[in-house]
């Protein structure tokens, strides 16, 4: 692998980027035919997907037994007046909570090390070998995505190719995201496992154990990890989905490339790619990935092709005719498509289309996702 990419890696910390390195180690065969389809490469991608999630749940379900196996180990420390006796209280907890700490550690580690092995699994499947790309810095940024995308790390937010993805954004607001999204997974955690044991705290009265409040989250977590995992693995699936897709993808969005369409389709295109970009916030890799092809070769390749676009997109689409704007329509939906979140702002500007579109479906954000998702038939 490039030096790039492995740069980047160790930018993340050196433990964490000699685990990487060593996951991505090129000591696998290939693990389907070079000439395989596209439905066939999916349908074993699903696969993978779904027998990582049924680890997660396992990895949970052990990780409940062992908790409630120290749990029930440590009954003979619990004092029965938690209130009288403060140092043999302080030392039970230790016990109990200081060992879910640590099997909970132990848990996470083993997903997220399971997670990007199957990540690199599935690159593989899509005919990505990891360590040995070329020197396509388009390529290898893919490839560091889905080992990004299987630790849950956000998507860039710096400014790219003139756009900068969070100026519609209050600071305020901005500040305020960064802190949930760094807490939302550990607060849901506690809440919900707080909640889950009152209920049967209250359903069993006073004299439900410990042990057995343990046992019965025991299905919860597993679940949570189920949920938790599978949607990693659905974005990991749409980050490798596009590379397959793109030659069919480019010959149907644009099959006389960019620098063919008359100025005002140029200009409305770059504005609902900006759009796109603006309305989730940050730099999916399926978009920079698809803005480095659409202008591979073009004059406009190494510029910063948006930073002199300006206007409004429905403004400029309003003075269109119908034939005119159907290329730069297509184009918003794919992109909106290939990144997987219909957010609130870009389900808002769908809608508007629509509206002063009449030919414009706002249900095709929809179907443009499936498309890369699940392989169904490319939308008109």
């Amino acid at each position: 692998m490039p030096d790039s990419a492995l740069q980047t890696f160790e930018e993340i910390g050196r433990i964490p980027g000699r685990i990487l390195r060593y996951l991505l180690s090129d000591n696998d065969t290939e693990l389907v035919d070079r000439n395989s389809p596209f439905d066939e490469r999916l349908r074993l991608i699903k696969r993978e997907e779904k027998l990582i999630c049924i680890r997660a749940g396992i990895y949970g379900v052990l990780c409940g037994i062992s908790i409630v196996w120290i749990t029930y180990l440590a009954r003979h420390f619990e004092p029965s007046d938690l209130t009288a006796d403060l140092k043999a209280t302080a030392f039970y907890f230790a016990i109990t909570i200081g060992s879910g700490i640590i099997l909970t550690m132990i848990e996470l580690f083993f997903i997220y090390v399971d997670t990007i092995k199957t990540a690199r699994k599935i690159a593989l499947i899509s005919g990505l070998r990891p360590a040995i790309i070329d020197d396509d810095d388009v390529t290898d940024e893919l490839i560091v995505s889905l080992m990004y995308a299987g630790l849950k790390a956000p998507n860039s937010h710096s400014p790219m190719y003139g756009i900068n993805p969070r100026e519609h954004v209050n600071k305020i607001v901005l500040i305020f995201s960064m802190a949930v999204h760094k807490s939302k997974v550990a607060i849901s955690r506690i809440i919900l496992k707080s909640l889950y044991r009152r209920v049967l705290v209250r359903l069993g009265g006073r004299t439900v154990s410990r042990a057995v409040i343990e046992t019965a989250s025991i299905p919860v977590f597993a679940l949570w990890n189920f949920i938790a995992v599978r949607r990693v693995m659905k974005e990991i699936r749409i980050r490798v989905t596009l590379p397959l897709l793109m030659n069919d993808l480019q010959e149907n969005l644009l099959p006389n490339g960019f620098d063919n369409l008359t100025k005002m389709q140029q200009k409305a295109t770059l504005l609902a790619i900006k759009s796109q970009v603006t309305g989730v916030a940050d730099f999916h890799p399926n978009i920079k990935l698809f803005v480095e092809r659409i202008f591979a070769g073009s004059y406009h390749e190494n510029e910063d092709v948006f930073e002199n676009i300006d206007g409004n997109l429905e403004q400029i689409l309003k003075s269109m005719s119908a034939e005119e704007r159907r290329i730069p329509l297509r184009i918003f939906c794919a992109v909106c498509g290939m990144d997987g979140r219909l957010k609130r702002r870009v389900r808002a500007e769908s809608k508007r289309l629509s509206i002063l579109c009449t030919e414009y479906d706002k249900h095709s954000l929809k179907k443009w996702r499936d498309y890369f998702m699940h392989g169904t038939s490319i939308p008109t």
